[in-house]
């Protein structure tokens, strides 16, 4: 990304989106970044987070580094063993893929008429950095002799108690993280005797299969070059090989366990959109639906892919090719479309009662959704069972009251966010954005926390209270877990001239006033009901000013 500096500010095309006009502003003195095209803000750490797919700490790591800086000294003696250790574990998983793919090329000829049943090219074979494990003890006698202990190969799971390599005659790949770290490895027998077909590294300090994805690497590496805004989740490992190769570079694997919420999590940082693409078979067990609903609950949009009968996405891209693929990626059916018609396919819809139950299997997946996802779906439960729309309605009215019992006495969400009104946190917004400007006729005085709604906002008026000078940059360190808010703010005053931003300004100060008038005329009139003497007087003062006066 090339900067060019005009004025006090430094101008480039957008690195989250391709733009050929520069619309993505660096502003050193706030210590922000913005991109007026897609809406993208930040500050240094948060564009290593977001750009680079690091940590927080990571981030902050990477940053001391480039300055020259040492962090602190606050972590106890067992966080410091454990960093050290996974370090060294990180570096013995390096060695290791390395000794892996050298041993690739030596190997016996069944591996390598494997590779090519596989149809994989010596280019894919570099890209995923495929690898051979040739006998039970080559790799720690191997990774000895380059200084590496025991205790550290067993530590990284690289090995058994008895020293020998538990990827012993495997087919080996490596499982490399977004930063190019081989945390792990997953073996696939070459031998049909040899149960199970694959094995992974046992949990370590730098692997857990649950938080990691297979490929996630190599698709952080083509979302910049190839413009990707999806990705392809698939089963396993050669289902992401396989489809690489052909050209789909934006797929990834779970590696063999169901979708948990870290690697929904991590999936939501690169895109917003998931094409589920399992077996037919698997994508119509419950476990599966349980984990697509936690993939949707991330506000990322899941569509699933119909396979053939009997055909994974090896089988697909083998005998149709990469615009075959793409081409079941374009018939992808939305999550709740797909579980409609998955539940129609399960019934004889030729009977009324498999058409009944049918119906009555919707009312869960139709009660999950919002008022108006629930009238478009319901005409298509109607559509499939040739029920009328009225009657899955009221039966869906008997179901959502039932279901309901049990949480209307739950209590409201903490932070009542989704209770406060669009204009409310535009207003909010507004405002925040000319205190942070220094906007000459907005004053935070004539404001105090109670005045916003958001709990976030508010925060980040106690912090602008506190202090004379706050950069943008400081509000992703105070609210990092809530960028859009503070993206909101950036951008809320951005199509706005500097004469409609004070009229704005004087309009929200007077109804802020009047309604804080309207308030205290309230709590006066009803105290005097039950003051006396001096006290009173004094109330009934202050109500004729009040009264007497707009302000």
């Amino acid at each position: 990304m090339y900067l060019q500096k005009k004025g006090a500010k430094y101008w480039a095309c957008c690195p989250f989106h391709n733009e050929k006009t520069p619309s993505f502003v660096v502003n050193p003195d706030e210590q922000y970044y913005h991109c007026f095209g897609c809406g993208k803000s930040g500050n240094v750490i948060t564009f290593l987070t977001e750009h680079e797919r690091m940590s927080y700490t990571e981030a902050v790591e990477t940053l001391a580094r480039m300055a020259g800086m040492e962090l602190p000294e606050e972590e106890t003696p067992e966080e410091r063993r454990r960093r050290e250790t996974a370090a060294k574990i990180l570096e013995a998983n390096k060695t290791a893929a390395k000794y892996y793919y050298s041993a690739l090329k030596t190997a016996p000829d069944s591996v390598k008429e494997y590779i090519i049943k596989r149809r994989l090219s010596s280019k894919t074979v570099v890209s995923f950095g495929l690898g051979y494990s040739p006998d039970r003890y080559g790799l720690g006698k191997a990774l000895g002799a380059k200084g590496f202990s025991g205790s550290t190969l067993a530590d990284a799971g690289l090995v058994n108690s008895d020293g020998s390599d538990r990827m012993e005659s495997r087919l080996v790949i490596p499982i490399i993280n977004v930063r190019g770290d081989v945390l792990g490895f997953g073996g696939r027998t070459l031998n049909q005797d040899v149960k199970p077909k694959y094995v992974n590294t046992r949990g370590t300090l730098v692997f857990d299969k649950r938080k990691n994805l297979f490929g996630i690497n190599l698709v952080k590496k083509h979302l910049s070059t190839e413009n990707l805004t999806s990705v392809v989740l698939t089963e396993g490992y050669m289902d992401v090989i396989s489809l690489y190769q052909a050209g789909i570079h934006n797929a990834v694997a779970s590696m063999g366990t169901s979708l948990t919420e870290e690697q929904c999590r991590e999936i939501k940082r690169l895109v917003n959109t998931v094409y589920v693409c399992f077996d037919g078979d698997a994508a119509g067990e419950n476990a599966t639906w349980r984990s697509l609903d936690m993939l949707a609950a991330t506000n990322v949009e899941v569509k699933v892919m119909s396979l053939p009968d009997g055909m994974d996405p090896d089988d697909v891209v083998k005998a149709r090719g990469e615009e075959g693929f793409r081409e079941l990626m374009h018939a992808a059916l939305p999550l709740t479309e797909f579980k409609i018609k998955k539940l129609a396919a399960s019934e004889n819809l030729k009977t009324f009662a498999g058409r009944e139950r049918f119906a009555v299997k919707t009312l869960p997946v139709l009660n999950a959704l919002s008022p108006i996802g629930r009238d478009t779906h319901i005409g298509l439960v109607s559509e499939l069972s040739g029920l009328s729309v009225e009657s899955i309605s009221n039966s869906l009215k008997d179901y959502a009251a039932g279901a309901s019992g049990a949480k209307s006495a739950a209590p409201a969400k903490e932070d009542g966010k989704t209770e406060i009104s669009k204009s409310r946190l535009k207003t909010e917004r507004f405002l925040l954005k000319c205190f942070l400007d220094g906007a000459e006729f907005a004053s935070k005085s004539h404001f105090d926390a109670e005045a916003f709604a958001s709990p976030v906002y508010r925060r980040i008026f106690e912090l602008i209270q506190k202090q004379d000078k706050v950069r943008i940059g400081d509000l992703f360190d105070l609210e990092p877990d809530n960028r859009e808010d503070i993206e909101a703010i950036v951008s809320a005053t951005d199509s706005m001239s500097r004469e409609a931003c004070e009229e704005f300004y004087e309009a929200i100060l007077n109804k802020f006033y009047l309604a804080r008038r309207k308030e205290r005329i309230s709590a006066i009139t009803a105290s005097l009901k039950t003051a006396e003497g001096a006290e009173k007087k004094q109330l009934e003062a202050e109500l004729l000013k009040l009264l007497n006066n707009n302000k």
